[in-house]
Parts: C-alpha cells; structure tokens; sequence
C-alpha cells in the first residue's frame, strides 16, 4: 500500500518547478540543434532545392475508374480496398507514364461518376503528375489526351488497336481531370507567401500591443525557427511541397504563437506580483515555464498523437499537410519553452524602474516636510501662537 501511496503523491508540477535546472543559462546548448538543421537546409536547398509537387511546377490529373463496383462485368475487377489490387493499379498506370517520360507524383483513392455509363461515385484511382518542362498548354493537352487513351488500352476498356478516344464507349471510365500550368503555380507561390508574411506581421503586432515589443520580437524571432526547421527538415526527408504546405506553415505560426503567449502571460502576472522585483530576468523566465511546462507538455502530446495518426492513416494529400504540421508542433514546443525566454531575459528591460525609484525619494520627502510641518505647528500651539485644534476634534 506504501508504494501506491508514494506513486499517487508524485506531481509532474511539484517535480519540474522544484528542479534546479537553469533554461535560460543554458539557451547557448539549445539553440545548437536548430541551427543545425538550419544549415543542413540551407545547403539541400541550394544544391538539390525543395521537392516541389505540381501545385507550385505545374501538372495534370487523371481519374481512372477501378470497376471494384461491378458495374461491368466484361472488365477486369480491381478491388482498391485491396493492398494487392490497389497496387496493381498503381503499377499499371506507373508503366504508362513512364513511357511518355513522366512519373506520378500522388496517387489516391476518389470517386468517379458518368450518367452516360451508369455509374454513380465508382470507386476510383486519382493520380497526379508534373508536365513534361517547357511545353505549351496545347502540346500538354494532346499529350494527356495520348495518356488517357494508352490507360484505356492498358486496363482494357477499349480495343487495343483503338487510336483515338473518339467513339469509343467506354471512354469515360478514365477522366482528364485538367491541367495545373507553371504560370499558375507562381502565382499561387506569391500568394501563399504574401499570406505567410501577412501573418507573421499580424502576429509581431499582436504580441507587441498585448505584452511589449521585446515580447514581440523573440516571440517573431522563434516563429521563423520553427518555419526554417520545418522547411529544413521538408528538405531533407524530400517530402513534396504543394499548396497544401503553406496552409501547415500558418497553422504551425498559430500553433506556436499560442504556447509562447501563454508563458508569456504566465512572465507578466508574475512581474506585476511585485515577489520578483529584486530578481534577475533569468529568474523570472525560469520560473514562469517550470510552472507552465506540465501543460505545455500534455498539450504538444495530445495533439502530436492526433496528427501522428492522421499522417500515418490519411491519404497523400492529408499527409502533405498533416507532416509539417507534426514537425511544428515539436518545433513549436522547443522554441517556445527553451528559445523564447532566454531571448526575452536577454532583452527585456524593467520598466518604470528610475521612475520608481524617484517616486519613493518624492514621497521620503514629502513624508519629511509634512513632519516638520507638524513639530512647528505643535511648538506655536504650545507657545500659544495657534489655538490647539485636537480639543475641538475631540468635541465633534
């Protein structure tokens, strides 16, 4: 029983606020690990340069009807469900791109529909791929429309002879789902990155207004290591960068912000307890993440697992997006409890403090004056020179 007493008393809290280790003393051994990977970026970037997917190079998408419904039974069956058939699937249409010089940058599972066939969300595969460099919208046209009809030939919905898609019946069991060209895809860029800095400067104001521009700066300072650790860390594992990684990049600014404004608030309240004034900006900084950390902790947890699953599980296109979300929030937990407060006890400044200071000398002063004041008063009321006025206050 004295054992499960003794385990029942132990506090996370109790355990980290009492331990004696010095955050921001050692901010010197913290930043090493994200410079590091920093660097590695850095050289990945200006030798090999990010994977990009066809958001940002420009691509095609095709949808290629599976039949795992049954719908007709004079064609092969392929059950995507299946890790063998969905496979297979894959192989078929790997085979057929690559003999136009072409490689699928994403397959998944979707939904194809055709009134004309009678088919109503038929299982299917969607794949998606870059467009052969340098060719005009019309040359990538007629190439996809050549692909289109070699994956017909290949899953065995039209005659083998067939040269054209033209009259054949079966042709929309394999969709052109359009074209993504380059021109769009550097737009896209420029927008995604105005939004980023949109965001990043929304953010600095934020923090600025609610606490003070120190604030605001270290916490701006860590938001940009965790957006260079994750595009390092993109780079080095060669994971594609679609659109879709912008949109992970500003939740991982939200995410990160938020576990910064909370030791911050936590900084503040304990500046305005007045119990720190004689303490350093270390002290300060230390204690208040030690009495966040355990939240902090079983927060990043707790959503690191959910997205851990969901990159894991999901499909491409959820990856794409949940993989640098997970790399955040580590990132984001790291900055914020082991970079942020060393910067901020490096910069800040105690405000008010000669103002403070001249305020009690004021007030020594006056307390002073008002005491000789009051001797004189009491030596003219005894020489008679003023009546004696407590006698009357006592009267009313």
């Amino acid at each position: 029983m004295s054992k499960f007493k003794s385990l029942k008393k132990f506090s996370l809290d109790e355990t980290i606020e009492k331990s004696n280790f010095n955050i921001c003393k050692n901010l010197k051994w913290f930043i090493i690990a994200p410079i590091t990977i920093i660097l590695v970026g850095i050289i990945l970037l200006l030798s090999l340069g990010f994977n990009r997917g066809i958001d940002f190079t420009g691509g095609s998408i095709m949808t290629v009807y599976t039949n795992s419904e049954g719908v007709y039974d004079e064609f092969e069956e392929y059950d995507i469900e299946k890790d063998s058939d969905y496979n297979e699937v894959k192989d078929i249409i790997r085979d057929t791109l690559k003999k136009y010089g072409l490689k699928p940058n994403v397959f998944q599972t979707t939904s194809l529909s055709s009134d004309d066939l009678g088919i109503t969300d038929g299982n299917a595969v969607l794949v998606k791929y870059q467009n052969k460099k340098n060719a005009s919208a019309k040359e990538i046209e007629e190439l996809n429309e050549e692909i289109r009809l070699e994956l017909l030939k290949a899953f065995g919905y039209i005659d083998a002879d067939a040269e054209s898609i033209d009259n054949q019946d079966y042709a929309q069991l394999i969709a052109n789902g359009g074209v993504t060209t380059a021109s769009a895809s550097s737009e896209l860029l420029m927008k995604a990155f105005i939004a980023l800095i949109v965001a990043v400067v929304l953010i600095l104001i934020y923090v600025a207004i609610r606490f003070e521009i120190t604030s605001g700066l270290a916490a701006i300072l860590a938001l940009f290591t965790d957006i260079l650790v994750t595009c390092s860390l993109m780079l080095i594992f060669r994971v594609t960068i679609n659109s879709s990684f912008i949109a992970a990049l500003i939740t991982i600014l939200g995410y990160s912000i938020n576990n910064t404004i909370i030791i911050f608030d936590r900084i503040r309240e304990n500046i305005k307890s007045g119990m720190y004034d004689k303490q350093s900006n270390e002290v300060i900084a230390n204690v208040s993440v030690k009495e966040m950390m355990s939240r902090t902790i079983f927060t990043t947890i707790t959503t690191f697992v959910v997205i851990f699953f969901v990159t894991v599980i999901g499909v491409s296109d959820i990856r794409e997006f949940a993989f640098p979300i997970m790399i955040g929030i580590i990132s984001g937990f790291y900055t914020s409890n082991f970079i942020t407060p060393g910067l901020w006890a490096i910069a800040y400044k105690k405000k008010n403090k000669k103002k403070k200071v001249k305020m009690e000398t004021q007030n020594k002063q006056s307390s002073s004056k008002y005491k000789e004041a009051e001797v004189v008063e009491n030596d003219l009321v005894e020489d008679g020179a003023l009546p004696d006025k407590s006698f009357e206050n006592e009267n009313k």
